[in-house]
């Protein structure tokens, strides 16, 4: 059963992981507070540089006050390096609450992709990010690695 399911591929956005400059990055879309709280507790935030993305469009849902709902604990310890996406200073702001250090706050979604991805050379990374957050950043990335195209 182990063997099965280490053939499991995740579903979109879902844990996927891609290859950038030989180092795995991970998506991990959240949605709401569940899904988050599992986010953080199915992938360790140790060794990993981590990356926030959320956006408040319609598809996301205009409301993000749901953050509020979510302990950022694990993240702690190894901090953010990066928020981004259009509600980017309001997670700035909640991780402030859970004292997660933020190395930066970049509100365009391809410019700090690339900060991010330049400035954790040689580090495996994750990214947290919304619905239309995590299109924005597999859009971006299937310019520079192979990334599943989902219709």
């Amino acid at each position: 059963m182990l063997e099965a399911l280490s053939r499991v591929a995740p579903a979109f956005g879902r844990g996927e992981s891609l290859t950038v400059e030989g180092q795995p990055l991970d998506l991990v879309l959240v949605k709401n507070p569940s899904g988050f709280r599992l986010g953080l507790k199915s992938f360790p935030a140790a060794g990993y540089a981590t990356m926030v993305a959320i956006n408040d469009n319609y598809a996301d849902g205009r409301d993000m006050s749901w953050l509020w709902d979510v302990e950022f604990d694990s993240l702690r310890e190894g901090g953010v390096e990066l928020l981004t996406g259009s509600r980017a200073y309001d997670m700035a702001l909640r991780l402030q609450y859970d004292q997660v250090r933020v190395g930066a706050v970049q509100p365009d979604i391809p410019a700090a992709l690339a900060a991010f991805i330049r400035e954790g050379r040689g580090k495996p990374k994750r990214i947290f990010c919304t619905y239309t957050a995590m299109l924005a950043i597999r859009r971006e990335l299937s310019k520079i690695t192979t990334v599943e195209v989902v219709s």
